[in-house]
């Protein structure tokens, strides 16, 4: 057929012209070859259309990973349990009830969880679908570092998108956590789902109902250390926009179902001395209620406010208060407070406690025995209660001081360490490299007794304690 057609396109008549068959059957020819070249055209048009969708796809996941991956490394745990989150989100949960939390990130510096999670793409949204990858929390600045003026504020977070192109149903095999087989007997009475790896060491997967597993969840090590990233993601929007049948990708009659789906898994650590938000690293430490450092740190101390009963209905606030390297007594004393203000900083080695002592600068009363301070140290548990960004047992100031007052709320709130709940009650927004601290002094109600066996003056404490005679606060820095 071709060397016919090829024949009739070369043919040379001198003397005669093309008769109106051979001019039919040479555009009918010039139509086929148009037309098997234009669709090839077309075709290859639609291919180099697919194979950008599917690398645009892939490369905006594996970008988002690894934003997400650089994240957790700046964390300092990973909460494995949604009454934990519960507690330390709520804000985010507030602003967006009915979202599931897939990542919750405790960052030093910033008073609540960030949080990732996934929504569904609304026909008015410039993102393509089915689902985009959303963050809630602080922005970052010009620097890469979490903006100072947001990080203690997070009714000011705003919810962006990360990725989009997300996939909203998954095959239950695509829900478990890779290399990791689930161990469906277990509940810890929160969390359903637990997978167990080869060390004996739990994992929990986020979120906890299979229902609500999309194409990006979790998988969190019981230490809240180590977490599991699985995302998915589809480029089924863009085969629709080239004609592709839905149901034949779908159901994996075309050709390039294979292509339409990208899966990626990735494991991320959370630093046990994360970057806190103002660049400093913060040492790991213990307190209960002194601060015991794990490792080499610095500390300082910030007095802020005092206010000493004496027994004559007076009170005072000329105190002097020690901050100790160790408990060595006055030698190793330093960061030294007269009455209000911070103390400079005191270097610590690891597996070291870090103590403060309030000593009255003067005497309320004066006996025949001479003048008699008072003192309290920062671990003594009868005379001090203490607040972190963990404490969940005093997580509103009015849980340690029923009634606090005005000049104590005033200094609290000027540091940013309490916020109004709106209900009269005041929620702590405390950094996690901060320990806050609340004093009741003893005090003399009738002349005190000299214990004989440790020669040291004992007071009588007060019945009611209400921890509002002194309020100072640790910041750590290493």
């Amino acid at each position: 057929m071709l060397k016919i057609y090829l024949k009739l396109l070369q043919k040379y008549r001198p003397s005669a012209g093309w008769t109106l068959a051979e001019l039919m059957i040479a555009a009918a020819m010039t139509l086929v070859v148009i037309m098997v070249a234009g669709f090839g055209l077309v075709t290859i048009l639609r291919e180099n259309k697919v194979a950008n969708a599917t690398g645009e796809m892939q490369y905006d996941l594996n970008r988002a990973t690894e934003f997400i991956s650089e994240e957790i490394r700046s964390a300092k745990t990973i909460e494995t349990k949604m009454i934990d989150i519960n507690d330390n989100a709520k804000t985010f949960l507030a602003k967006y009830p009915g979202k599931t939390p897939i990542l919750a990130l405790k960052i030093d510096g910033i008073y609540e969880r960030v949080v990732y999670y996934v929504d569904e793409v609304a026909d008015d949204e410039i993102w393509r679908g089915p689902a985009v990858i959303r963050r809630f929390g602080p922005d970052f600045d010009e620097n890469g570092n979490h903006d100072e003026d947001l990080v203690r504020n997070p009714d000011k977070w705003k919810s962006t998108a990360l990725v989009d192109m997300m996939v909203l149903d998954l095959d239950p095999s695509q829900k478990q956590c890779k290399s990791l087989p689930p161990d469906l007997t277990k509940s810890d009475g929160v969390n359903t789902y637990i997978a167990t790896d080869s060390e004996g060491k739990q994992w929990y997967r986020f979120p906890q109902a299979e229902a609500d597993v999309k194409g990006f969840f979790s998988c969190i090590r019981e230490d809240k250390q180590l977490a599991q990233i699985n995302v998915v993601g589809t480029s089924l929007d863009e085969f629709k926009h080239l004609g592709y049948d839905k149901e034949d990708v779908l159901q994996k009659k075309s050709r390039h179902s294979d292509k339409m789906e990208y899966d990626v898994v990735t494991m991320a650590h959370a630093r046990s001395e994360a970057i806190g938000s103002a660049g400093e690293n913060v040492p790991r430490y213990n307190v209960n209620p002194s601060v015991v450092f794990e490792e080499e740190g610095q500390a300082s101390i910030n007095v802020l406010y005092v206010n000493i009963p004496c027994s004559d209905g007076t009170t005072m606030s000329d105190v002097v208060t020690n901050f100790y390297v160790n408990d060595a007594g006055a030698a190793g004393a330093a960061g030294t407070v007269l009455g209000v203000g911070k103390g400079a900083p005191v270097d610590f080695v690891e597996k070291t406690e870090a103590n403060a002592h309030m000593v009255e600068a003067r005497a309320c009363s004066t006996y025949e025995t001479g003048s008699l301070p008072y003192q309290i140290s920062a671990n003594d548990n009868k005379n001090i209660k203490f607040a972190t960004n963990d404490n969940s047992a005093h997580t509103k100031l009015n849980d340690i001081i029923a009634n606090p007052p005005s000049t104590i709320i005033s200094k609290l709130s000027q540091e940013g360490l309490i916020k109004s709940a709106g209900d009269g009650s005041y929620d702590f927004t405390i950094p996690d490299n901060v320990v806050l601290y609340f004093v009741e002094f003893s005090f003399e109600k009738d002349v005190p007794i000299l214990n004989e066996t440790t020669n040291e003056w004992e007071f009588e404490e007060q019945t009611d304690p209400h921890f509002d005679d002194a309020v100072y606060f640790l910041e750590m820095t290493k």
